[in-house]
């Protein structure tokens, strides 16, 4: 009998969190083998989305395990805080923008984002905000790239509980996120048939479809589906939030202009030890976006900014933080929460034309 991908994927999937910190170094040192290091950085990012935009959010959710970035993002992956950017969930509008990749044997969302030209650096003032350093060490590698804002999904409600571990994200008006899938369970939410995919890390991911047709997905962590069906019963109406369930906090969504555009700074320092950091504007999500997946994480800060320390990213340990202007992401081979809070605090802003980046 046949199976499909997502029945794999779950059957594969470890119960418990991977080195994905050693794995993503030995499988960065295969790729810097392969093709040279002088594109790993913009090849790591793009391949570490499409891996996770690619399997959307029911792929995703049986390697849940492993943190991927995004971006992030979820983690997404990425290492994309982002966002979930949506865990591979398309907004209903991004439909036919170019934000999927339909030929694939799973299809998915796809990475639309474009290189953006050295020498236009200092004419967008998107990505002369965005352009920092670490130290006076000279990256390996320095990319901008420039994707559609379309393509990221935007919850309705961010949830969190971080004394108890809980943490619910509610996109609304999505694509369908299981497509193909066979294993699914089967719930009710408002009244409206749901279905149901719980991975072995211990999380849930739930979708349904309201009277009007719009399709709603739900990931969560620390809950069983009974109780999260009970929160989303209790918090939400057809528009989004419209109470808090006791015991969380609702977190402020960051809310971009749909029409606009994404940018993204990347920098990878190879030599010395392994340092990876990404800044995207405008900012893309909570950091307690990430309380709803069942991975190790702690909350704490950057300054006065909160943040999200995740000890196994991909590269090394991570911490993520989110300004009013834009979203950070770094990542340490060997650092721990503290090393990583001092580098977080001494980025260094610098002009297009500093003579610390690489060459083209």
């Amino acid at each position: 009998m046949t199976r499909d991908a997502w029945t794999l994927l779950l059957e594969l999937a470890p119960s418990v969190p991977v080195d994905e910190a050693g794995l993503a170094r030995a499988r960065s040192h295969v790729e810097a083998r392969r093709a040279g290091v002088d594109d790993l950085a913009y090849r790591r990012r793009r391949r570490a989305l499409g891996v996770r935009r690619l399997t959307a959010a029911a792929g995703v959710a049986a390697v849940a395990a492993v943190v991927w970035p995004l971006g992030g993002n979820g983690d997404g992956d990425g290492p994309s805080t982002g966002v979930p950017q949506a865990l591979g969930v398309l907004p209903a509008a991004a439909v036919g923008m170019g934000c999927t990749n339909e030929d694939l044997p799973v299809p998915g969302l796809s990475d639309p984002d474009q290189p953006v030209p050295r020498d236009l650096w200092g004419s967008v003032p998107q990505v002369r905000e965005s352009l920092y350093l670490v130290g006076d060490r000279t990256p390996e590698t320095a990319h901008v790239t420039s994707g559609p804002a379309v393509c990221d999904a935007i919850p309705v409600a961010v949830l969190h509980d971080e004394v108890g571990r809980r943490g619910v994200v509610v996109y609304r008006d999505v694509t369908q996120a299981f497509r193909g899938a066979t294993n699914l369970g089967r719930t009710t939410v408002r009244g409206h048939a749901a279905q149901v995919l719980s991975p072995p890390a211990g999380h849930h991911f739930v979708s349904w479809t309201d009277d009007e047709g719009i399709r709603w997905f739900t990931e969560a962590a620390g809950v069983s589906v009974e109780e999260l069906v009970g929160i989303l019963d209790t918090s939400l109406d057809d528009d989004g939030l419209v109470a808090t369930p006791e015991g969380f906090r609702s977190v402020p969504v960051h809310a971009p202009d749909p029409e606009g555009t994404v940018y993204r700074w990347t920098v990878q320092y190879e030599s010395g030890g392994y340092l990876y950091l990404e800044v995207t504007t405008p900012a893309r999500g909570a950091v307690e976006m990430r309380a709803s997946w069942a991975t190790e994480q702690q909350y704490t800060t950057v300054g006065d900014v909160r943040a999200v320390y995740l000890p196994q990213e991909q590269g090394g340990a991570g911490l993520r933080w989110t300004t009013d202007e834009a979203s950070y992401r770094l990542v340490v081979a060997g650092a721990d929460l503290a090393e990583l809070q001092e580098i977080a605090t001494s980025l260094e802003h610098v002009s297009p034309d500093d003579p610390r980046l690489p060459r083209p």
